[in-house]
């Protein structure tokens, strides 16, 4: 008696079956063509993110409208200074390097209206005129107002925020200055040098804050004066 055989086209690819005793040859062909393996590429591109500085709470979210008060005081009759903090626990100064910046960057603080800014209330006074250090009006401004404000970055404390590998080497704290109008118009807190971390972020705070009044200045609960901070690639 005849048996009937199923002949599976052949192919160059040989898969055997061994059932006890018998072996069972299958020839496989794919239906375009013998299968063949085959290598492919994935490609990835990460780009550099944005160099950036804000003031940041105490979990790196940033603070809506950061406010940093100098020490209260009273009117008096000869020239005073009072003084204040740049950088608290609550309203960190925050730079962020996500390696857009590999050849180092600088953070300064300027008045945001420019050279001519002064502390507005319903009579102002100066921030940046030198004359006797602050307490009167000078000739080498543009206004009438004497008054001037200095900041310390160097006692400021500069720690890194929420990198895993980055640190402060090659951040360099800024010097004690005093604004000057058309002279020291900027105010450099921190200089990251090109052998700083290129990925990294950080926190500064502490930076100290004192302001010459001149003699005289009326009381007002409304002082105030828009600073402006600002992170450049070198």
């Amino acid at each position: 008696m005849k048996r009937n055989k199923t002949i599976i086209a052949v192919s160059a690819l040989l898969i055997t079956f061994v059932t006890g005793a018998t072996s069972m040859y299958f020839m496989y062909k794919e239906k375009y063509g013998i299968v063949r393996s085959a290598t492919t590429a994935i490609t990835q591109i990460i780009n550099p993110g944005i160099l950036s500085t804000d003031v940041v709470d105490a979990s790196y979210e940033p603070v809506a409208s950061p406010t940093f008060a100098m020490t209260d005081t009273t009117v008096k009759f000869s020239c005073q200074t009072t003084t204040g903090t740049l950088g608290t626990s609550t309203q960190q100064i925050y730079v962020e390097n996500p390696d857009a910046a590999d050849g180092g960057w600088t953070l300064t603080i300027a008045a945001t209206s420019g050279a001519t800014a002064y502390w507005n209330s319903a009579v102002d006074y100066d921030f940046n005129d030198p004359d006797t250090l602050g307490c009167e009006d000078g000739a080498t401004d543009s206004d009438s107002l004497g008054g001037q404000l200095s900041i310390n970055p160097s006692v400021g404390t500069l720690v890194k925020a929420t990198c895993r590998t980055c640190g402060i080497t090659g951040i360099t704290k800024g010097s004690s200055s005093a604004f000057n109008e058309g002279t020291l118009d900027s105010i450099t807190l921190l200089s990251a040098a090109a052998a700083s971390d290129d990925i990294g972020n950080w926190v500064f705070t502490g930076v100290g804050l004192s302001q010459t009044i001149p003699p005289e200045q009326p009381a007002a609960n409304d002082y105030s004066i828009n600073l402006t901070i600002t992170v450049t690639a070198v």
